[in-house]
């Protein structure tokens, strides 16, 4: 079972995945170290178990020799295109009846929310709707250039950070169908085909109920 986008958590019995440059550095800690001093901010200090890995690049792993894959809040993070190809591939390496998950988060539910923010009275509001939508859509930092030449440069390399692409429920069941998957269907919060126990270690409610994000699962 493989969880994409794992981020700092390597929980078992999970194959715990990630593109960043903290997964990529945290197995090798002199390196960690150096670049700690060179760039100013703390590196390589992610669990060992999370395996660096850049999706865009495909899985790694045979054809049919996956069981699940889950991915929470890291598809957004990839061009419309480069999410469709991730897909397929995820689609190709499950063996069949093999589950796939995703989350995302919810695009309907944000503008939901930038138009409820526009009712508001102006008086009370402390800061513009277009500056609301803009921090939950995450496309792009508020104030650009951040840090030093050498993290400016490390920063514009690890090109994950910043939202590319956002979706809705109905958008990403298309994908979902796009990519060759027979069944997509949206699903609550921790109601899945795969084992509850190993669920619960990787899905956070936060980031599905209440309008954080949309979930849909699908077998092969």
């Amino acid at each position: 079972m493989v969880n994409a986008g794992s981020g700092p958590a390597d929980p078992s019995p999970w194959i715990n995945i990630d593109g960043s440059w903290q997964a990529r550095l945290s197995g090798h800690r002199w390196l960690a170290r150096a670049g700690s001093r060179l760039l100013g901010i703390e590196i390589g200090h992610w669990p060992r178990g999370v395996r660096y890995r850049d999706v865009r690049r495909g899985l790694g792993y045979a054809d049919g020799s996956l069981a699940v894959v889950y991915s929470s809040h890291m598809l957004e993070h990839l061009y419309r295109d480069q999410a469709l190809r991730f897909l397929e591939d995820v689609h190709r390496a499950l063996m069949p009846e093999g589950i796939c998950r995703i989350v995302v988060p919810d695009v309907e539910q944000i503008v939901h929310w930038y138009l409820a923010h526009q009712r508001e009275p102006l008086e009370s509001r402390r800061q513009s709707s277009s500056d609301l939508l803009m921090g939950l859509m995450l496309l792009r930092p508020k104030i650009g250039g951040r840090g030093s030449g050498l993290l400016r440069f490390a920063r514009g390399l690890a090109d994950l950070h910043e939202h590319k692409w956002m979706y809705d429920r109905e958008g990403l069941i298309a994908l979902f169908r796009e990519a060759g998957f027979r069944c997509p269907a949206p699903r609550p919060f921790l109601d899945s085909a795969i084992p509850r126990a190993a669920l619960e270690q990787v899905e956070q409610r936060d980031r599905v109920d209440d309008g954080a994000g949309i979930c849909v699962e699908s077998r092969k």
